[in-house]
């Protein structure tokens, strides 16, 4: 399961909004320095994010919560999203190769490809938009949200 802690915003009939902030390993990894991710974290203004989660716990807004997802369903998700555009360019560009054919209409192949590709992936991810194993759930509760106390003078 991967997992996230985040605040409990809003909550409506079975589901919270909860806001994450992304954080990064960064500074620990050894290749940072040629990773277009770390450049892409040090550049970037925002790093919280906003999603919908599935609430099965009741929780109260300002409720700090675990918010997670199964990792085969992330793997599903990132095969449909990166791998098959990916094919779809590569076979773009390979096939007509095959027949001989004008470097141009390769170009023009891998581009069709991974339009292609990218079709199939969104049609993929269109059929999964109900599906609850691909939307994150509350895993758990962290802390109760914090609760005015009133201070009394003696």
């Amino acid at each position: 399961m991967v997992e996230e802690s985040g605040i409990v915003l809003s909550v409506s009939e079975g589901f919270a909004e909860v806001e994450t902030v992304r954080t990064s390993s960064c500074t620990a990894c050894q290749a940072k320095s040629a990773c277009g991710h770390h450049a892409i974290a040090k550049v970037s203004s925002s790093n919280r994010m906003r999603m919908m989660v599935q609430d099965s716990f009741a929780s109260e807004v300002g409720q700090e919560v675990v918010v997670g997802i199964p990792e085969d369903t992330l793997l599903k998700a990132s095969i449909w999203m990166y791998f098959v555009p990916l094919v779809g360019l590569i076979l773009g560009a390979v096939i007509p190769s095959v027949f001989d054919a004008h470097s141009s209409v390769s170009a023009v192949g891998s581009i069709l490809g991974l339009g292609a590709g990218l079709y199939f992936a969104r049609q993929a991810s269109l059929k999964h938009v109900n599906d609850p194993d691909f939307q994150p759930k509350i895993l758990s509760l962290k802390a109760k949200p914090f609760q005015n106390i009133d201070v009394v003078q003696l």
